[in-house]
């Protein structure tokens, strides 16, 4: 569950379908459980390897980039963050 202020609400749980419900909270800020920012990091990547001259290009470069980002590249991000949010579940100290 994403850290947002609202989880901190002391009337939350009195709610009966949400005190069904067990909240779990990740690190403050953890950018290996959100994968989609690693998508984004990708396509940074393949956008800053060549330049674009005008607003057009720089378009037609991020719709190539997007396309660049595979079924591969999305699944090693999800592997990863299974992986961490192991580690994490067992209260280690990740440094990455």
């Amino acid at each position: 569950m994403d850290n947002t202020r609202i989880h901190h609400y002391r009337g939350l749980m009195e709610d009966n379908e949400l005190s069904q419900c067990i909240l779990k909270y990740l690190s403050p800020y953890s950018l290996f459980f959100k994968p989609d920012r690693k998508c984004f990091f990708c396509l940074e990547k393949f956008s800053c390897a060549r330049s674009a001259l005008n607003e057009n290009q720089l378009r037609l470069l991020i719709v190539e980039s997007f396309n660049k980002i595979t079924y591969v590249h999305c699944g090693s991000f999800y592997r990863k963050m299974l992986g961490f949010l192991i580690r994490s579940a067992v209260r280690e100290i990740i440094y990455e």
